[in-house]
């Protein structure tokens, strides 16, 4: 029998791509018919806003959950006690941080307001309409990681994947229906899109009640010193890194709105390149949610080989997956636009896909470097590796931009991913000896170039849907039977068999 680990790794998955099915239908048929690229990049840019604010309001717990809470969870070397409450009171403490962090960062917004606005108002005046309801749409994004985040500790990743991905999906489909058939306002239909992740939120939580007591019980004893300051060193080195590294991945997006003369009207169409992108990315979110956990308590334990191993098997099947994706689509790309409605509006995002493509396979591949460094006594590390990122984006996408618009922030995203990704592994490869290149990865590329070639095989049929299924699976079955042939998934196969390495069920 596969792991619970792994099967909840499949089933999260399996759900993120049922979500893939209706985010596509959402946002290639109702949001293009229906909605402007302007009113398109607002809904973009409202919760990548709100992201930057709750990675703010978070005071670094993205990453400090995941290496504190193998010392909380009740184990048998860690028994639960009853003057401690469930896992050692730990919902208690990242709930009084998260309250702390989000009071500070409502503060500072709110502040901020005349700068802030300033900053758009040329470009995307439409997003200062809505200034303010960046604020509850923040707190319901901090309340909903933290929940998320709670739950993947405790290995369990298919219902929370459920809720981002297919529930909060038909929720904002259900709301652009209402405003695509007249029966609300567009301001009205913003804040049904900022409801929806009030009722994801709350969902959550009720979930992680479901499968743990939630409870305020804490012993403040229980914290010693030495935690408490090694947390309090933490966090607030991660604070500044998590707004960095979140800032950074999403500079292009914000620089768009701001320094391309199209605004929000052209972070429609990066928002569009941007989405098929992140179907790219697909399997790393089911992927991460399990091996941060795993690498967490390998780090805990100081087994320097189980975190190696785990490395390499998460960046090569990552990787492998991401490919294939990535080529599924570029040859299609023409078929997608077509498709569309108002497609014209939109395929000026063409090149714009393909090097966010290549900047986002850099990230699967070297992104579990961050879970490496934060669960390392080199956690500080990061502080570093953020500057270089923040500088790296902010240079590149304010020289790019204004030359070659949103293919200019396309090409900045993928320089960035390349030298910051490098930059920490460099450092992880010196320090630790931990990084994540085999030969079996070496042979990805080609493998792949191999499938890409039988597609300019192909003649181009006069129908988009037949035309885009046959070079689908023409690709598909090419490197399908190239990856059987060489035989470099022995893991994927076991998994299907039943079986995994025992060194990965731990």
């Amino acid at each position: 029998m596969a792991s619970p680990a792994a099967k909840e790794s499949i089933l999260g998955t399996i759900v993120t791509y049922i979500g893939v099915g209706i985010g596509f239908l959402t946002t290639f048929f109702i949001l293009a018919k229906f909605l402007t690229p302007e009113e398109i990049g607002l809904t973009r840019l409202l919760p990548e806003l709100a992201t930057q604010l709750s990675g703010l309001g978070m005071l670094g717990m993205t990453y400090s959950i995941s290496r504190y809470f193998p010392f909380f969870k009740d184990s048998p070397s860690n028994p639960y006690r009853a003057e401690d409450g469930p896992n050692h009171g730990f919902l208690y403490y990242v709930l009084v941080v998260g309250g702390i962090g989000a009071l500070t960062m409502v503060l500072l917004y709110v502040l901020a307001r005349d700068p802030l606005t300033a900053l758009y108002s040329k470009n995307s005046p439409l997003l200062s309409d809505f200034y303010y309801a960046i604020i509850p749409l923040t707190l319901f994004t901090m309340g909903w990681t933290i929940f998320e985040l709670y739950t993947y500790q405790l290995l369990k990743v298919a219902v929370p994947k459920g809720i981002k991905e297919v529930l909060l999906r038909l929720l904002q489909l259900a709301v652009y229906l209402l405003y695509a058939f007249g029966y609300i306002d567009f301001p009205t239909m913003v804040w049904g899109f900022i409801g929806s992740f009030g009722v994801c939120m709350l969902v959550s939580g009720v979930y992680l009640g479901r499968i743990t007591p939630l409870s305020l019980r804490h012993n403040p004893s229980y914290v010693s010193l030495e935690m408490r300051r090694g947390f309090y060193r933490y966090t607030a080195l991660y604070t500044l890194t998590s707004v960095g590294i979140t800032l950074a991945g999403r500079m292009d997006l914000f620089m768009v709105a701001f320094l391309d003369r199209g605004g929000l009207s052209s972070a429609g169409v990066y928002t569009m390149a941007f989405y098929m992108v992140s179907i790219i990315e697909i399997p790393m979110r089911a992927i991460l949610s399990i091996a941060s956990p795993k690498i967490a308590d390998a780090a805990k334990e100081q087994d320097q080989q189980r975190v190696g191993d785990i490395y390499k098997l998460v960046a090569f099947y990552q990787l492998l997956a991401g490919l294939l994706i990535f080529i599924m689509i570029w040859v299609n790309i023409d078929n997608i636009f077509g498709i569309m409605p108002n497609g014209e509006q939109f395929e000026q995002g063409k090149w714009v896909f393909f090097y966010l493509g290549l900047a986002k396979l850099v990230e699967l591949t070297l992104t579990c470097s961050h879970t490496v460094v934060s669960t390392s006594r080199y956690y500080h590390w990061n502080i570093y590796y953020t500057c270089c990122v923040l500088v790296m984006s902010f240079l590149s996408t304010i020289f790019l931009i204004p030359a070659l618009g949103t293919m200019g922030a396309a090409i900045a995203m993928l320089l960035t991913n390349v030298v910051s990704y490098g930059l920490q592994q460099l450092l992880l490869s010196v320090k630790m000896r931990v990084h994540p290149f085999s030969r079996r990865m070496l042979l990805l590329v080609p493998l792949t170039l191999l499938a890409w070639g039988a597609d300019s095989l192909l003649p181009r049929v006069s129908s988009v849907w037949i035309d885009l299924f046959l070079r689908s699976a023409v690709v598909g079955v090419v490197l399908l039977v190239l990856l059987l042939l060489m035989r470099i998934t022995p893991e994927l196969m076991g998994m299907l068999e039943g079986r995994l390495p025992a060194r990965f069920k731990k």
